[in-house]
């Protein structure tokens, strides 16, 4: 491999082969984006129900911290077995795992600590905006526009939620998930370089 490109072409042939690569690498773990997409808009979607046509009122939202839980088990137990086949990172791949490790752990914090706050925290601002960042960031430096759409749609969220009832920002955000991740995951992971 050459160290000392002075044609611009020629680096930018490289840069376009590095960015092609890391999407071809991305696209065995579109599983991240599949698993929450379905995860959090089925949790939506039960939640929902559970409200409106169950006893349980408010406790219907003790969904969220358990299938959040199990989603983080469920991305380490996957994530663990492809790392003992993985060969090498590239330098994107370096930053978007590190990038959603700290959005994780950021979602996994107030997961646990939004029963305990005196001060309320409103999850339909700060789970779509932190999630939408991750996506947008990591659709933006794969240059998979899916992916970036998905992160503004999810970004925008607080904005044009306030346009529908309380009652159905359930099912409302059912439906963002499925825009923002479950189809930009599908297509990433039929995704051909």
């Amino acid at each position: 491999m050459k160290t000392n490109v002075s044609d611009p072409q020629e680096q930018f042939e490289i840069i376009s082969q590095a960015i092609a690569k890391a999407k071809e690498n991305l696209k065995k773990h579109s599983f991240a984006f599949i698993l929450w997409g379905w995860l959090v808009s089925l949790t939506s979607l039960l939640t929902y129900f559970l409200m409106a046509y169950s006893s349980l009122g408010n406790l219907s939202y003790l969904a969220w911290p358990i299938t959040t839980l199990l989603g983080f088990v469920g991305m380490l137990m996957y994530y663990r077995k492809k790392e003992k086949k993985k060969k090498h990172e590239t330098h994107i791949e370096f930053f978007l795992s590190k990038l959603w490790t700290i959005i994780g752990c950021v979602i996994l914090f107030f997961v646990i600590l939004m029963p305990f706050a005196e001060i309320k925290i409103n999850p339909w601002v700060l789970f779509p905006v932190t999630v939408g960042i991750g996506t947008a960031v990591s659709g933006a430096v794969l240059k998979f526009n899916p992916l970036t759409f998905g992160g503004v749609f999810l970004l925008a969220f607080p904005f044009y939620s306030v346009l529908v009832p309380k009652e159905s920002l359930l099912v409302l955000y059912a439906g963002v998930i499925v825009i923002s991740y479950l189809i930009p995951g599908y297509l990433l992971k039929n995704y051909k370089s």
